[in-house]
């Protein structure tokens, strides 16, 4: 009889069971970033953060196509119709418009870095003028299987984006890369309307070029909008310290910085909580924080599921932490806003530290294991 070969399961190296979830999540990015990168002016630190931020849309459920308005030769663009494509996302699809012929000159407005860009066009930190081949953008999408996600158009933007905003419909993300003041007041004028409640405009030359600042602030201006500008940090290659390539705000009374904290708790918690598990949040009813229908999630404390306030003393803590178990709590997690409880009810942490282990510690969360089979043996 022929000898049967047992199948050893493979485990994954050491430092790949111990990475953050942030680590992780940027790993998990590396093949398509390798795939765009010389596809775009955007730096590495900067389509992380935009991979995150249309992540926290479609987490968050903010609606709309997501529209880029500048795209070179496409590779932002692509790495987001990536992650439409990766979530299983039908229903929305990534907008190219773009020249493909170069950017039209600069005007005074403009500044003069735009001065210095025009006079030296052919630099090679200048893109070829940031141009590219509208064929070799389409071919690519197909190449990357992404052309069902994308729309490409083609022309200058007072006549290709008047003909296409009624077929984009609400935009959850709008990425100006125009460069020009021009251009970008000519992109906010014709689709900042159409981006939903909750939604983004990012400005990608924001710190680069005066006109394009000096268009957004004319908009927000002229319309008294309260919102406030958010820096998104690149390092270009050559780069000697951090420079600051895109700015952006959120239409409405959240910030990314805020979205972006959410996403990445959510991201820790996720990572070492089970699925179908009970989950006590502290977070003074700060978050709303979403861990999908996989988790039930509960306030602390809590009573018939509500927030009830926080505890008077640790006494009380104690016995409501206690009383939570007993009804099937196997997790406890505090987030970041309700961090001072654990200075404030100093004996109620200390026996938390006592008890159960601490799964999870990091700037935004801390997580510990309250289940039976978790719990330490009390002297």
């Amino acid at each position: 009889m022929p000898s049967v070969k047992k199948r050893v399961r493979s485990e994954p190296p050491s430092e790949v069971r111990n990475e953050s979830p942030a680590t992780r999540e940027i790993r998990q990015l590396e093949p398509i970033l390798k795939q765009v990168e010389t596809l775009t002016t955007t730096p590495r630190d900067a389509l992380i953060d935009l991979a995150r931020l249309v992540k926290a849309v479609l987490m968050f459920d903010i609606p709309g196509d997501i529209v880029e308005c500048g795209s070179y030769a496409g590779g932002a663009a692509f790495l987001m119709a990536h992650l439409l494509r990766e979530a299983g996302v039908r229903d929305r699809k990534v907008w190219l418009f773009d020249s493909f012929e170069g950017l039209p000159p600069p005007q005074e407005i403009d500044g003069a870095a735009a001065r210095e860009y025009a006079e030296h066009p052919d630099a090679p930190e200048n893109y070829d003028n940031c141009r590219a081949s509208f064929a070799d953008v389409r071919r690519t999408a197909k190449k990357l299987g992404l052309a069902p996600y994308t729309v490409c158009v083609k022309g200058w933007f007072e006549k290709t984006l008047p003909a296409h905003r009624e077929h984009i419909g609400p935009i959850s993300i709008l990425r100006v890369d125009g460069n020009w003041y021009a251009s970008v007041r000519c992109c906010l004028d014709q689709l900042y309307d159409q981006v939903a409640d909750g939604g983004f405009v990012i400005c990608h030359t924001y710190y680069t070029y005066d006109g394009c600042a000096a268009a957004v602030h004319e908009l927000l201006g002229q319309r008294r909008l309260p919102y406030r500008i958010e820096s998104v940090v690149g390092v270009r290659p050559g780069a000697y310290a951090e420079d600051y390539q895109s700015a952006l705000f959120c239409k409405g009374d959240s910030s990314w910085k805020w979205l972006r904290q959410v996403y990445l708790a959510i991201q820790d918690i996720a990572s070492v909580i089970p699925p179908r598990q009970t989950v006590i949040l502290v977070d003074q009813e700060e978050l709303g924080i979403q861990l999908g229908d996989q988790r039930r999630v509960l306030p602390f404390l809590e009573r018939n599921g509500e927030y009830n306030g926080s505890p008077d003393d640790d006494i009380t803590a104690i016995r409501e932490l206690n009383r939570m178990r007993r009804s099937g709590a196997g997790f406890l997690v505090f987030a970041w806003p309700a961090f001072w409880w654990l200075e404030h009810y100093a004996e109620f942490h200390g026996q938390l530290r006592r008890r159960f282990p601490c799964i999870l510690e990091n700037e935004r969360v801390a997580v510990f294991d309250i289940r039976p089979s978790a719990e330490r043996d009390r002297e």
